[in-house]
């Protein structure tokens, strides 16, 4: 009996958790992405200063813009997803706990251990 309801728990819990993989590598991977954006932007400022020399401010700020956007871009996807990723993580455990307590008092019940308490 004790198999039967680990085994069914396993699942459950594997369910719970297939998509939080997705959520955590977003997390990861998003300051990265803004990161590469960053690198990307500030190529093109020392582009535009090296083809047009400092004649041009509006070229160099056109290369830091795209810098600073693509950076707080990353950022802006990153926050939420690894806030979501850690409560989503966490309230999969604890209803993991949570499973497991009820199995045991439901085993101990059917065994005749424990005395019925359906608080």
């Amino acid at each position: 009996m004790k198999e039967c309801i680990e085994e069914s728990a396993k699942v459950d819990i594997h369910h719970m958790e297939r998509y939080l993989t997705v959520l955590g590598t977003l997390a990861m991977i998003s300051p990265l992405l803004g990161l590469l954006g960053t690198v990307v932007g500030i190529i093109e400022a020392f582009m535009a200063i090296n083809s047009s020399g400092m004649g041009d401010p509006a070229l160099l700020a056109s290369g830091i813009s795209k810098a600073l956007i693509t950076t707080a871009g990353g950022l802006f996807v990153a926050i939420p997803a690894m806030i979501m990723h850690r409560y989503f993580a966490r309230h999969i455990t604890t209803m993991a706990v949570e499973m497991e307590q009820q199995a045991i008092k439901l085993v101990d019940i059917v065994h005749g251990d424990r005395e019925v308490d359906f608080k």
